[in-house]
């Protein structure tokens, strides 16, 4: 791909948004509101968990681990309360989880 091409994908045409910037807009919310919700939690749970979406009342959580999402549940009033002052989460009122399934294969 060269240099051109490149710049193309990033340009805003017609004031719409490219496919490839509206990945990396999107990428970006992704790793604020993972870093919003990690400053909530303690410990090396917050290293457990990513958000993935923010869709109205509901966050989307992707858990490293079964663990990780069960602490979560019991935890998720707590962690709720905590996170709406924040601007990102001032709706919130469910957590959705979900476990990242880790590949066996060698």
């Amino acid at each position: 791909m060269t240099t051109e091409r490149v710049k193309d994908l990033l340009q805003q045409h017609d004031k719409q948004y490219s496919t490839l910037q509206k990945l990396l807009q999107r990428s970006d919310n992704q790793r604020a509101w993972t870093a919003e919700f990690r400053a909530v939690l303690e410990g090396p749970m917050r290293y457990e968990v990513e958000v993935t979406d923010i869709r109205g009342p509901y966050v989307y959580l992707l858990c490293r681990s079964a663990a990780a999402a069960t602490r979560l549940r019991f935890m998720a009033d707590d962690v709720i309360s905590k996170l709406q002052p924040l601007a990102s989460f001032a709706e919130t009122k469910e957590l959705k989880l979900r476990i990242a399934r880790l590949s066996t294969e060698t």
